[in-house]
């Protein structure tokens, strides 16, 4: 069923960007770039972190050799273990001794966060909960509205002070608290009919950021802002939020949502992005790296081989089809 959710998701995201005829980015000029054979390939990819067949686990900042059960990939982690599951409602927390807890559920778990003794689970289903290990049971539950085709990239619950913010699969933000167990709050990022679903979540100072396929939306005490567009990817740099848009438009902003500066790369679609030191990397799907610098105003293209699967990037290494890319290597000017 997790599959047919997935694959879904991805057709529903070739429909959302495939109207008309299809039109690619073509630079002016671009360099060729060597790469290196990864010996491994990416199986599963989520908003934090990619499973490759070996076992390794590519979290944003480190490449971790996990212990992993058959069938399981990686969800999340915290500073000394990680969240993994499999397609049949499995969790297991994993450290780098082996598993360390386990918890069962009625569907696939596809998002979630330790706090303390606490898993705060999102289910394939859109049901949500709080597990909690020393009970071995679920001690709270809740259930948002059927989500029919969902982007992959899920965003995890994030702790914000003493609440954590649930991310659902129909584009809401429940804010929970803890000691309670009692919802404090409840907002619609987005409200469209399919791809609807959180995939970034962050904080930046003391606004919370948040995005749906379609819109971005800021959160803080001078109340809410809203960014329109396709997104493909959300970051954070510092005091800068960095969105790459579906129709090749990057753009730095503040925690706001007001433009520092952008750029459009016409025709661009971008299969993943970073900002790694000063330089910000943009991979198009026919793939051609684009690196540039913060503001946009210097940029070079590297030509590799068009994308075919999940790319990811870890610790400053592009990770695509079984290459590995050093961005370190490559410059802007």
């Amino acid at each position: 069923m997790y599959k047919k959710i997935l694959l879904a998701g991805s057709i529903g995201a070739i429909m959302f960007t495939g109207c008309g005829s299809k039109q690619y980015y073509t630079p002016e000029q671009s360099k060729s770039i060597s790469t290196a054979n990864m010996g491994d390939s990416i199986i599963h990819y989520s908003r934090d972190g990619a499973t490759l067949a070996s076992g390794t686990v590519l979290t944003k900042n480190e490449s971790v050799n996990l212990k992993l059960e058959k069938g399981f990939h990686f969800i999340n982690n915290s500073s000394n273990a990680a969240i993994t599951a499999d397609l049949q409602g499995n969790c297991n927390i994993v450290t780098v001794k082996g598993t360390a807890a386990s918890a069962k559920f009625p569907q696939a778990l596809v998002a979630g966060t330790l706090i303390g003794k606490y898993l705060v689970y999102v289910l394939q289903n859109n049901n949500f909960g709080v597990y909690d290990f020393e009970q071995k049971s679920v001690v709270y539950s809740n259930k948002a509205e059927k989500a029919y085709a969902i982007d992959t990239r899920i965003a995890n619950p994030l702790i914000v002070d003493n609440l954590v913010v649930i991310p659902t699969l129909d584009g809401k933000l429940t804010i929970l608290d803890l000691a309670t167990l009692k919802i404090a709050k409840e907002m619609y990022v987005s409200t469209e009919t399919s791809l609807n679903n959180i995939i970034y979540l962050n904080r930046l100072n003391n606004t919370l950021l948040a995005a749906t396929p379609s819109k971005v939306l800021s959160i803080s005490n001078q109340g809410k802002k809203e960014l329109e567009t396709a997104v493909s990817e959300v970051l954070i740099d510092g005091n800068s939020l960095f969105v790459f848009a579906k129709d090749g438009k990057v753009i730095n902003l503040d925690e706001s949502l007001s433009v520092i500066s952008e750029k459009k790369f016409k025709f661009a679609h971008f299969s993943v992005a970073t900002v790694y030191g000063d330089k910000v990397f943009a991979l198009d799907k026919q793939g051609y790296l684009i690196v540039s610098n913060k503001s946009f105003s210097q940029h070079k293209v590297y030509k590799i081989d068009k994308v075919e699967d999940a790319a990811f990037v870890s610790n400053g290494k592009l990770y695509y089809d079984g290459n590995i890319v050093e961005l370190n290597n490559l410059s802007y000017e």
